[in-house]
């Protein structure tokens, strides 16, 4: 590869995603669904994808490695492409490195009486899943030919720059609503409840499910009034929604495997943490992730224990500080990872979309997003989005087998709808 086509080195962070992705078979790969109304034309959507890559240089780039012994990955530029090309970087087999190839894929497809469904895929390097609505929105500025600031044709966007280079600033504040400066708030008692006054949208019945099993993921979608529930009674027990199914489905994979820790690892948006920040663009990967053991499955009451928990995810995330290294320590490491044996259970909580996407909100219906679990140890991956004021909570799994399917299934419903007597407060 010639030095003229690269374009800069990939940052640790990226670099991390691109080997998990690569050396645990599609790890990370990020998997978004949407219907949009309207019925557009094969030719309509080509254009529009042209319009969206010229918009979005971030998504010609391919990685390759460098020719040297440090193992260093680069991006390079490669050709825009349309729409119906595949997406070849997350290839089995590709043990010696991320290969070079495009790094997203789109499919349209016709959906209900009316709508179009797409399904766009996305390499972890250069996507997370706090930018995953920036990325859908020029898609949508093109097809619907959207005038204005917003124009699909304005100018392109920046690339994300290499955050090895820039000054971190700091954990920023709490984001756990438990670990705040000062005196700890009362928790306010709120007892679950069943509302008959309020069925689930689209006959979810008793089970509190939306999608049930699709693509190999479990996909809770709660109605809006059922989200606003969950919120406020998270809320008055001092916790975040993403907290609070944390513990749940900790305790769960706990009870499953026999354990009584397990490792959680939580990511974390680093956009506001530089003192460069007006640098960073919001498409790219620029994501911490957080490890830690925590105690699970145990008796007690699971809300302290929830609380506690949060508070130490949270503390450490204010704690993290960029590693800076050497690429091939990291292959190293994501080696290392993939030989571990207990269980891990990954949480990305997204927060809401409906903001970026701007005058398309109400064309669109269905909004979610998958993270690929890959291979490596066991475990699940736990990805929480919000459109339209409707909770997602999207759980993928490898190596638990399908009884820790129907259980985490079973447990994540109960424990969101407040149907248990664990949640009792």
């Amino acid at each position: 590869m010639s030095r003229g086509e690269e374009v800069r080195g990939l940052s640790d962070t990226e670099a991390t995603f691109a080997y998990t992705h690569v050396l645990l078979r599609g790890s990370g790969r990020l998997t978004t669904t949407f219907t949009v109304h309207g019925v557009f034309s094969p030719e309509r959507v080509e254009r529009a994808v042209e319009r969206w890559l010229g918009r979005l240089p971030v998504l010609s780039l391919r990685i390759a490695g460098s020719d040297g012994s440090d193992g260093r990955l680069w991006f390079r530029q490669g050709a825009p492409s349309g729409a119906h090309s595949v997406l070849a970087a997350e290839a089995a087999g590709a043990d010696d490195g991320p290969t070079g190839e495009r790094l997203w894929r789109l499919r349209a497809e016709p959906g209900p009486a009316g709508a179009t469904r797409f399904r766009l895929t996305l390499h972890p390097a250069i996507c997370d899943g706090y930018s995953v609505g920036r990325l859908v929105r020029p898609l949508l500025d093109a097809l619907f030919d959207t005038p204005g600031l917003d124009a699909a044709d304005r100018a392109p966007e920046a690339l994300p720059p290499d955050t090895d280079e820039l000054t971190y600033e700091g954990g920023g504040g709490c984001v756990c609503g438990v670990c705040v400066p000062g005196a700890p708030r009362r928790a306010r008692a709120v007892a679950p409840f069943q509302d008959d006054r309020h069925p689930r949208a689209g006959g979810g019945g008793e089970r509190g499910l939306g999608d049930g099993r699709t693509a190999g993921a479990v996909t809770l979608a709660l109605t809006p009034y059922e989200s606003r529930r969950l919120r406020d009674w998270c809320g008055a027990g001092q916790l975040t929604v993403s907290g609070f199914l944390t513990t749940v489905l900790a305790d769960a994979l706990a009870r499953e495997t026999g354990r009584t820790e397990v490792t959680v690892t939580t990511a974390m948006s680093l956009r506001r943490r530089y003192t460069e920040r007006t640098l960073i663009s919001e498409p790219g990967c620029v994501l911490g992730t957080v490890r830690a053991r925590l105690g699970a499955g145990e008796a007690g009451d699971p809300l302290s224990r929830a609380r506690a928990n949060a508070a130490e995810l949270c503390l450490a995330g204010r704690a993290w500080r960029p590693e800076r290294r050497a690429h091939t320590g990291i292959r190293r490491a994501v080696e290392r990872e993939a030989r571990a044996l207990g269980p891990e259970l990954r949480v990305v909580d997204a927060g809401s979309v409906d903001t970026v996407l701007g005058p398309h909100a109400a064309r669109v219906t269905g909004f979610r997003t998958v993270a690929a679990r890959g291979a490596g140890r066991p475990g699940s991956s736990l990805y929480l989005s919000s459109f339209k004021g409707a909770l997602t909570a999207s759980l993928t799994s490898q190596g638990l087998g399908e009884r820790w399917v129907a259980r985490a299934e079973r447990e994540l419903s109960e424990a969101a709808l407040l149907r248990t007597a664990s949640v009792s407060l």
